[in-house]
């Protein structure tokens, strides 16, 4: 088993909130700063960052450098992708914009290899660091080593939950409520995002599943979702923050 993996439901297992940062920006120092910081876990985000394969792989390795879990929210279910990545040992996978049955389906099958139902071709590379762990004891355990993580973020997501939470292999679900809230504002349904919210909460802590949300920086956001149910959080962005320190640190000599 992961270390960081069980570390990380140890925690929720144990009642305590699991918090972690959006990495944006390709320079690997952002991951390995928020670890020495102290955050459980980076969301490495190849779905909105301007991030290649080699800047994936190095956050990761300076993220799990500095102390905590590497996550990362791939661009899309595409399992060429998808397989390069968990080679290079991430602690998770986040599959965006998991709208239906059939793409779930097609998330665990990515990453699982063919003689327990998938399609992830073999070749884990730094997931088995570069061959000084056995091959054919990660092989066999290798579904046990990344936390799998199913987005819903928007109105089909959502009105599927019941057929998505019916895939086995997600350690996870995770709410978007950004997008969520657009989806359904697009679409003319009248539908109430914070009752969807508790909804989808109640019925993913009921199949047995980790809940995850994005949240604002304060006690309040996080006193709100944890009451609904949430576990695990993001919030903050590498870039973001920086350009909140950079504007600090110049208003604090502006007048000079």
């Amino acid at each position: 088993m992961n270390k960081r993996v069980e570390a990380l439901k140890q925690k929720m297992d144990s009642g305590k909130m699991v918090k972690g940062v959006f990495i944006t920006m390709p320079d690997c120092i952002s991951s390995e700063m928020a670890g020495y910081a102290g955050y459980d876990y980076v969301w490495i985000d190849a779905e909105h960052g301007p991030l290649g394969r080699n800047e994936i792989r190095h956050h990761i390795m300076a993220a799990q450098g500095s102390g905590c879990a590497a996550i990362v929210r791939v661009p899309g279910v595409d399992r060429h992708m998808i397989k390069a990545i968990l080679d290079m040992g991430p602690d998770g996978i986040i599959f965006p914009f998991t709208n239906n049955k059939e793409i779930a389906e097609e998330a665990i099958k990515s990453a699982t290899y063919p003689d327990i139902g998938g399609v992830r071709g073999q070749g884990p590379v730094r997931a088995i660091r570069y061959g000084f762990d056995a091959e054919g004891a990660y092989i066999k355990d290798a579904k046990n080593e990344v936390f799998l993580v199913a987005q819903i973020e928007t109105l089909e997501g959502y009105q599927n939950l019941d057929e998505i939470l019916s895939v086995e292999g997600f350690d996870s679900l995770f709410i978007g409520c950004a997008d969520l809230g657009r989806s359904i504002k697009g679409s003319g349904e009248n539908y109430d995002i914070d009752e969807i919210f508790k909804e989808v909460c109640s019925k993913v802590r009921g199949a047995g599943l980790y809940m995850g949300a994005a949240i604002g920086p304060t006690v309040e956001d996080a006193k709100r979702v944890t009451e609904a149910g949430v576990q695990w959080t993001v919030f903050g962005q590498d870039s973001r923050i920086l350009a909140a320190g950079l504007k600090a640190n110049l208003d604090a000599l502006k007048d000079f």
